[in-house]
């Protein structure tokens, strides 16, 4: 018997993720960031996952939970997800503080052809991120995700693109497949009558 409810706990969790909403943040850090280096704001861009981790859980009880209630996960699996969740964090800024290296050396490799594929290293330091994620929630669109960025890092770097134009242009592509797999979660999910959204 506890092996069944495990398991569905398990199917559960692995069915959490569905809804797309995380996929929008992510996509939405992604261009922001490429964005906001794209104009010589690194800094900003440094603060957008910071603005945009705390605004996700809001966001999924007024748009999620209205749609498919709320989930209470045992103990034992809100451990994993705290574990997971850290993980996760702790990736993100050591691709973080690997990326803005980059950034702020990029004169130095724009001076060295040689080096021009360097640029594309931030989007595919995301690209990494993007597949732990997957592999952390149980989620093959992050590995999608994490194939645009490392497609989008090595044409982006081949063109002479900089590094903040190609995370945009992921982040963009991202946003586009996002916004698609969200707005088919809510279709397939309206509010009941009597729910407020």
């Amino acid at each position: 018997m506890p092996h069944s409810s495990t398991s569905l706990e398990q199917k559960i969790y692995r069915h959490y993720w569905d809804d797309g909403l995380l996929d929008l943040f992510a996509a939405l850090g992604v261009a922001l960031i490429g964005a906001s280096w794209m104009h010589g704001y690194a800094a900003a861009g440094a603060i957008v996952p910071a603005v945009l981790v705390p605004l996700w859980q809001p966001a999924r009880e007024r748009l999620v939970e209205p749609r498919l209630g709320f989930v209470e996960f045992s103990d034992t699996r809100e451990r994993q997800n705290r574990k997971r969740l850290k993980l996760v964090l702790y990736l993100g800024i050591i691709a973080l503080i690997a990326a803005l290296e980059l950034y702020f050396q990029r004169e130095l490799l724009a001076a060295n052809p040689g080096l021009r594929l360097v640029a594309g290293l931030p989007a595919m330091l995301l690209a990494v991120l993007a597949a732990a994620t997957a592999l952390l929630i149980a989620s093959a669109r992050f590995l999608v995700y994490s194939g645009v960025l490392l497609a989008v890092g090595s044409v982006g770097a081949w063109l002479g693109w900089s590094p903040g134009a190609i995370m945009a242009a992921g982040g963009a592509i991202m946003f586009i497949a996002a916004s698609a797999v969200f707005a088919k979660f809510l279709r397939a999910n309206p509010v009941e009558p009597g729910v407020r959204e």
